[in-house]
């Protein structure tokens, strides 16, 4: 028997009682790729799907871990046989199956940046690294693998077995939410892997919240203040990423405040100017300078260069990944014209 002999085994397993349970899943298989390991057509002339049901969904918040092993908490409503699946599956193929190797590697990089370069990820992305992996280490560890992983789902944070095997990819289409569950998006018959866009995120959030370096499409002003001392008024961005065109201001008689500001954007490059003209129109009777504009775009290059800097002085994988990432975002903001 090959090596590979019982991981097909426990593969066919699997499905056998993702099945069982009222999963669907046609035509797929699971192997290393581009992006890692990740879920493959079989059949290049057959369509591929996976679909997992709202009843074989386990609830973010009740997972625990007992020993080295993710368990549901006993006081939670659910049968035997989906507990015992769900084990079954964390153990070979998510937790216990390379993904909390995966996580604890990828937070091993992220402690050792300097504290020099934790303040300005602080100061500039808001997120606090110290506080991040403060407390008991493995529970830090499954708190990153489970939020790394959960679907939305009747506004839930859900962790959906198999499903969650589909590897994420920019250019992909989004997953699709039924009333009963989630499937994979409907790609007509293809030879390749099976991928999905997860959410809408810059590299730089994608990489802290799910551990993994890609060029996103959309990139985000870290927070600002700027005098406009002609005026007597500062311009206050909050730095926070956007999820949809609503534009929310805030005004006092001497600040104007945003959430925050989309400053590059690969699918309609001219987002940016728009977004911050919509702004000015709100605003009415205040002449803001149109330079403005290119003054937030120079502040955000000189703040991701400091932090490039910082990061390359670190020598591990995430540091190196966290660096391509910095760059690439230079570069988008560099291209507005």
């Amino acid at each position: 028997m090959s090596a590979k002999g019982p991981m097909i085994k426990k593969w066919d397993y699997l499905l056998s009682e993702f099945r069982s349970l009222g999963g669907i899943v046609e035509n797929v298989c699971q192997k290393e790729g581009e992006l890692g390991r990740g879920i493959f057509s079989v059949n290049p002339n057959l369509r591929s799907r996976i679909y997992t049901p709202s009843k074989l969904m386990i609830n973010k918040e009740d997972i625990f871990l007992e020993g080295k092993e993710l368990r549901i908490k006993n006081d939670k409503n659910y049968s035997e046989e989906i507990r015992d699946f769900f084990y079954y599956y964390q153990e070979n193929f998510s937790w216990g199956g390379g993904g909390k190797e995966k996580v604890e590697s990828f937070e091993k990089g992220l402690s050792a940046f300097s504290s020099h370069l934790r303040e300005l990820i602080k100061k500039h992305m808001l997120i606090d690294l110290k506080q991040r992996h403060l407390g008991d280490w493995n529970k830090v560890i499954l708190r990153e693998f489970l939020g790394a992983r959960a679907f939305s789902f009747n506004n839930l944070s859900m962790i959906c077995p198999v499903l969650e095997l589909v590897n994420h990819e920019v250019v992909s289409l989004p997953f699709i939410c039924h009333s009963d569950g989630i499937s994979t998006p409907n790609y007509p018959p293809f030879n390749g892997e099976l991928s999905h866009n997860y959410n809408n995120k810059s590299s730089i959030n994608r990489f802290f919240y799910q551990g993994f370096c890609s060029q996103e499409t959309i990139v985000f002003s870290f927070p600002f203040s700027i005098n406009l001392r002609n005026l007597g008024i500062k311009l206050i961005c909050k730095g926070k990423e956007l999820n949809d065109d609503s534009i929310k201001i805030e005004r006092s008689d001497n600040e104007i405040i945003i959430d925050g500001l989309p400053i590059a954007d690969v699918n309609h490059p001219r987002l940016p100017g728009e977004y911050f003209d919509e702004i000015l129109r709100r605003i009415g009777d205040i002449n803001i300078p149109k330079n403005i504009l290119s003054k937030i775009f120079e502040l955000n290059i000189l703040s991701r260069q400091e932090i490039m800097r910082e990061s390359k002085l670190i020598y591990n994988e995430v540091s190196d990944m966290f660096s391509e990432i910095i760059n690439y975002e230079i570069n988008l903001i560099s291209s507005y014209d």
